[in-house]
């Protein structure tokens, strides 16, 4: 099968945690009449529930154990491991998915070196990184005080913080680093555009994929 070909309908928006890729993908979607893949939701919802020894032992550790205790490279490679391993779950979703629709397929998880094999064209895709200041902006917004407990049943919840600040960090530069590589383009969150500027940037990414008017 000719995945560039079969996927030809999919617009990609990856990039590191925390830069908004969810909400431009709502707005994009809601205007245009797209629908929406996140990538997390169902990873998190059905790709890291199937049975497999990565996932079982994953699942056997206490929240300190998973994001306390390990070191910030093991952290890092962790992520990519678990995100190539269940990235043909992602696709074969997507090819399940009807052709009728431009499908917006978005998250972390959608790393460049993992997209680039499956599209026919550049302006199909886009990274979007958050500078360290936007990154903690949004995760106060996310998960500050009031707001639902990142790691439920922690006890060294600051040292699994500072861990993943720094292990987006590396992240981000991978992925920076990745775009440069093959040639994609990404865009860098830091506050300085706002919400209606960076629904304008995607859109010019994917201009050419979007219906002749808006969904009005």
């Amino acid at each position: 099968m000719d995945l560039r070909q079969a996927l030809s309908h999919v617009l990609w928006i990856g990039g590191g945690p925390q830069a908004g890729k969810t909400t431009l993908s709502r707005l994009l979607a809601g205007k245009w009449d797209l629908k929406i893949y996140n990538l997390d939701w169902h990873g998190v919802r059905d790709h890291e529930r199937r049975p497999t020894p990565e996932i079982a032992a994953f699942a056997a550790l206490s929240m300190d154990e998973r994001w306390a205790v390990p070191e910030i490279d093991h952290l890092v490679e962790r992520a990519f491991a678990f995100w190539e391993l269940n990235f043909p779950l992602v696709l074969d979703d997507l090819l399940a998915l009807p052709r009728d629709r431009t499908i917006v397929a978005e998250g972390p998880r959608a790393l460049p070196w993992l997209v680039a094999p499956v599209i026919g064209a550049r302006t199909q895709a886009i990274f979007l990184v958050p500078s360290r200041e936007q990154r903690e902006r949004a995760a106060v917004r996310r998960f500050g005080e009031g707001q639902v407990e990142r790691f439920p049943g922690i006890v060294e919840r600051e040292r699994a913080l500072a861990k993943l600040r720094e292990r987006d960090a590396r992240l981000d530069a991978r992925i920076v680093t990745s775009c440069a590589e093959l040639g994609l383009r990404c865009e860098l969150m830091d506050g300085s555009r706002d919400i209606d500027a960076n629904l304008a940037l995607v859109e010019d990414q994917f201009r050419e994929y979007l219906p002749a008017t808006p969904n009005v």
